[in-house]
């Protein structure tokens, strides 16, 4: 389902009025016109201001998870916490190797280091380009604050998978900052990962995720550090893939 598409059936997307309105509101749109409907996040803040709104909405809303085999144990342990206090209907994505090790034996130990774009694509791009298959549409927490290279990103856009099937991705937090989703996750008294705690400003898998200064305004410079790397690929497939690419330049 594309966009065009959604519109033929129900014509009350007005992307523009979507521009301004508030991330309950374009969530709700999304939970409503969109059946078959999925949010992925990798729970940082902005994962965690929607998927509290979606308390409210949808909360059986499916939460596509990249279990890379390469998170923090702090990262895992705080996403269970989550999923068991909103009772999160978690779906966990893998690498078709299936482990760490099944990888090592694969393609030889820290891939991470010698081919990273390699690694990302087999643990995070495969993964979830192959569950979207089952879906029309998802939730993404993209926020154009984040980086030069988000800095494009739309509000709702088509996504042309690899198979050539097309999905609608939603951005709802894309015109938010990084104070806004302080400020929500402050009022609604809402944890947050405890490695931010100790200076990680965006937080990946461990090999591939440092800590960043005090005066550092980038929130992905933690990813990737010494690479021309700031962004993993799952979200340079599709129209604005193209955009955020000639940002970075």
């Amino acid at each position: 389902m594309n966009i065009s598409q959604l519109n033929s059936l129900a014509p009350i997307v007005d992307l523009d009025a979507l521009e301004n309105a508030h991330p309950h509101h374009i969530l709700s749109w999304a939970a409503r016109s969109v059946e078959r409907l999925a949010i992925a996040t990798s729970f940082q803040s902005s994962g965690l201001v929607m998927l509290h709104m979606l308390q409210s909405i949808r909360a059986d809303l499916p939460v596509l998870f990249l279990d890379t085999g390469f998170h923090f144990d702090e990262t895992m342990e705080f996403k269970d916490r989550i999923v068991e206090m909103w009772n999160l209907n978690i779906v966990h994505l893998r690498g078709k190797h299936g482990s760490v090790q099944q990888q090592n034996l694969a393609y030889g130990p820290e891939l991470y280091r010698r081919n990273p774009d390699q690694c990302c694509f087999i643990n995070k791009v495969e993964p979830l380009q192959r569950a979207l298959e089952d879906y029309d549409g998802w939730i993404s927490g993209l926020r154009r604050d984040q980086s030069k290279i988000r800095s494009r990103t739309p509000i709702a856009e088509d996504q042309e998978l690899m198979s050539g099937r097309d999905v609608i991705k939603i951005h709802p937090l894309a015109n938010w900052t990084k104070a806004d989703v302080h400020r929500y996750l402050a009022k609604h008294d809402i944890p947050t990962n405890p490695l931010l705690e100790q200076g990680f400003a965006s937080i990946g898998c461990a090999p591939c995720t440092s800590v960043t200064g005090a005066r550092e305004t980038d929130e992905r410079a933690g990813r990737w550090q010494g690479l021309d790397k700031t962004e993993c690929g799952i979200h340079e497939i599709g129209p604005s893939g193209g955009a955020r690419r000639e940002a970075e330049r």
